[in-house]
């Protein structure tokens, strides 16, 4: 399966949303699986998880997979928290 890459910023919230969704919708056009590369995020809030959780309805409908690789462990808790295991991937 073809992978398309989006890093994501160190800061992961609202003010993200506009870049994130367009390369989500640019990922999609060409690729099964979309991996959020989560190297150099440092913080995220409500606002960033949602932001995940509305692109991973909009990959499911494509028939595609999304992916959360190379977490730090804020981000990590923080995620985990939030129960995004059960809707997205999280690969170490």
């Amino acid at each position: 399966m073809s992978s398309d890459v989006i890093k994501l910023p160190k800061r992961f919230d609202y003010s993200s949303g506009s870049e994130f969704n367009a390369a989500i919708i640019k990922a999609l056009e060409s690729h099964k699986v979309v991996t959020l590369d989560c190297s150099e995020l440092d913080y995220i809030d409500s606002a960033g998880i949602g932001l995940m959780v509305m692109a991973n309805k909009r990959v499911l409908s494509k028939n595609s997979k999304m992916v959360i690789t190379n977490l730090r462990s804020s981000p990590r808790e923080i995620l985990l928290l939030a129960n995004l295991q059960k809707l997205i991937e999280i690969r170490s």
